[in-house]
């Protein structure tokens, strides 16, 4: 007897033994966080053209909207004046003695009426919209951009209206410069 369940005891240990070294083999785990591209993300990035992403969430369709559109508005102004003034600098130091002070107070003046108007006109690349399950919430993505060669016409022309005058393809080149610093 003593045999048989000396055998049957080695026969289980085997038996464990190889089980427990087939579970040792590697499984591939899946990631608990999924990859999630935010909508519109992918248009920000602009080597020529001033661009914002905003999002506005909101049980309400319309406040989740004004949300959105209040981001794009804020940072929209907040990277065109750190662009602006970059450019006026730029183009002051560029200009010879004489009309550098004179011209940059100028451009200054005439830039936050020019800016103020711009951003009002903004124009949007990009409205998605999502509804979160989860949540019943509404979420708005957005996309504004400034084109450079709106905003220098319309700078020229506010220029243009005191009786002075400014090169243009200099300040559109700065400009877009500015942009992509």
């Amino acid at each position: 007897m003593k045999p048989y369940i000396f055998y049957l005891t080695s026969f289980f240990a085997i038996f464990l033994l190889a089980t427990s070294c087939k579970s040792t083999k590697k499984t591939i785990k899946k990631s608990p966080i999924d990859t999630y591209i935010q909508p519109c993300s992918d248009l920000v990035k602009s080597d020529t053209l001033l661009r914002v992403w905003a999002m506005g969430r909101s049980d309400s369709e319309t406040t989740a909207r004004k949300k959105a559109m209040t981001m794009a508005y804020s940072d929209l102004a907040s990277m065109l004046e750190k662009t602006v003034g970059s450019m006026v600098e730029e183009y002051g130091t560029i200009l010879s003695e004489g009309k550098q002070a004179a011209s940059k107070e100028l451009l200054l003046q005439k830039t936050v009426t020019t800016s103020n108007k711009i951003i009002k006109g903004a124009r949007i690349v990009c409205d998605q919209w999502a509804n979160e399950e989860a949540t019943g919430q509404y979420v708005n993505y957005i996309v504004m951009e400034i084109n450079p060669d709106t905003y220098i016409r319309m700078l020229s022309d506010e220029i243009k209206g005191t009786g002075n005058a400014v090169d243009n393809v200099l300040l559109k080149d700065l400009f877009i410069k500015h942009i992509n610093e």
